[in-house]
């Protein structure tokens, strides 16, 4: 296996994606070659889903982080039909869905399919992202146009912070953030996940570059940079094509370990207490009982997009003691 931190040179290219864009560095190749390309985008109600793409503007959906179990719809099925119709397929999910995936892959078509994993935090459940939603329609009183996970624009790489679009403004929260990073609404099969290891099911697995910051802090700009790791000489071909338009270095992977690398995370303790009170109280009662944003969290968030707005992000950095 090799592994490797990956940026892209192209910095809107790369702030459009979750990490350092490696994933449309690779798709790129893919699609100017012919192929056909299949990920995750949102719908127009914000709902997570499996779709293909034959085009850089369709694939472009697939960008960016969606904390929320995608709905797979037909798109293993028409995969299987690029597969048999002689077409080149990159398909990218997590594990569990690439697995599946490949497992369907018709007989003889392998070297025609090409699979990219991310490293999978757990997937949350669809019912408290639409609370979510319902719940931040109400309370700004108005219908949610925009959505981004995490925004990275704003807030840099670092952070975690989500946003949602209503009545043109721009609202930014942490709570769907602490209900993921809290587990407790994550599907029952992934506190057992078979997935979680350096053993990756994919030709290529593509995470966070976590641990940058002591690894190769001069490589960091806060835009972002992608941990990839790749388990085939099939990933590895597409990887140095995709490389080409990228910033990258090989690196040793125990610099850069993170949980989803190791094990699953464990069922929280609360857990049957959260679920009791999501189903017997409103929830927006119990997001304001646990995790509410504070005014003064929200007015952080304000200085620090002010200051990131007018200070470099080298400065930043020395201020933080990164470089």
């Amino acid at each position: 296996m090799k592994t490797y931190i990956v940026k892209h040179k192209d910095i809107n290219s790369r702030m459009k994606s979750r990490s350092g864009g490696v994933f449309a560095a690779v798709s790129d190749k893919v699609l100017d070659a012919g192929g056909v390309v299949y990920g995750c985008a949102l719908d127009e109600q914000f709902n997570a889903y499996h779709r293909r793409a034959v085009t850089k503007e369709e694939r472009d959906l697939f960008r960016g982080s969606k904390y929320v179990q995608s709905d797979m719809k037909d798109a293993m099925k028409e995969a299987i039909v690029d597969l048999k119709e002689g077409r080149f397929v990159l398909f990218s999910g997590t594990p569990c869905q690439v697995a599946g995936m490949k497992a369907v892959c018709p007989p003889g078509k392998e070297e025609n399919l090409l699979t990219i994993d991310i490293v999978c935090h757990g997937v949350p459940s669809p019912v408290v992202w639409n609370a979510y939603k319902s719940y931040m329609e109400k309370k700004y009183h108005g219908r949610i146009t925009g959505v981004d996970f995490r925004n990275k624009r704003n807030h840099g790489w670092w952070e975690h912070i989500e946003s949602v679009k209503i009545h043109g403004l721009e609202v930014d929260s942490q709570i769907y953030k602490n209900l993921f990073y809290e587990h407790n609404i994550l599907r029952e099969c992934c506190y057992e996940c078979p997935y979680k290891s350096t053993e990756r099911v994919g030709d290529i697995s593509i995470a966070d570059a976590w641990g940058i910051a002591q690894a190769a802090p001069d490589f960091d700009d806060n835009h972002g940079v992608s941990l990839v790791l790749c388990s085939t000489d099939k990933g590895l071909k597409w990887l140095e094509q995709g490389l080409k338009d990228c910033d990258y270095r090989e690196c040793d992977l125990k610099d850069y370990m993170q949980e989803p690398l190791i094990r699953s995370f464990a069922k929280p303790a609360n857990y049957e207490q959260f679920w009791e009170e999501y189903f017997s109280k409103d929830f927006g009662t119990v997001i304001r009982e646990r995790y509410e944003d504070s005014v003064k969290t929200h007015m952080k968030w304000r200085i620090k997009r002010m200051v990131k707005a007018v200070v470099p992000q080298t400065l930043i950095n020395r201020l933080r003691g990164r470089v």
